[in-house]
């Protein structure tokens, strides 16, 4: 994205604002399909696979076909829990440091009220690139 608006037309611009916005049209008229696929999908699962367990599991069909399920489970730990949780596991010989990952995350905040000498000392540890911008067209409001 590193084309200036400048360089193109109106005509180009308004062009590609209704192609755009015809684009998330279909987005939004696919979103009840693709519910209702998820939501097939789950019974499928239900029905050839009652008693789904966690990982692959293959089950034979006719003419050689096969029907392949993949079960996940989502974990999230509670951190609230985590330190009454963590003297229980010390106390049965479990370190409970090697079942939880901790990753940094930047406080976007404080980072943005740093002065520019204290940033650009932490932008050496910072990697930044662009996210996927959002855009909503908004229509006038109607006069009463």
């Amino acid at each position: 994205m590193n084309t200036k608006v400048e360089e193109f037309t109106e005509a180009e611009k308004l062009a590609k604002l209704m192609e755009w916005s015809k684009a998330k049209e279909a987005a939004l008229e696919c979103k009840p399909i693709i519910e209702a696929e998820q939501a097939l999908r789950k019974e499928v699962v239900a029905m050839f696979f009652p008693d789904p367990k966690e990982g692959t599991t293959n089950l034979p069909l006719q003419q050689g076909w096969k029907l392949k399920a993949v079960v996940k489970l989502n974990r999230k730990i509670d951190e609230a829990a985590l330190p009454a949780v963590g003297e229980q596991l010390r106390a049965v010989g479990v370190n409970p440091d090697t079942l939880v990952k901790w990753s940094p995350e930047l406080v976007t905040d404080t980072y943005k009220a740093l002065s520019d000498a204290s940033k650009a000392i932490f932008d050496n540890a910072l990697t930044t690139t662009p996210a996927s911008p959002t855009l909503e067209l908004v229509a006038p409001k109607e006069k009463k």
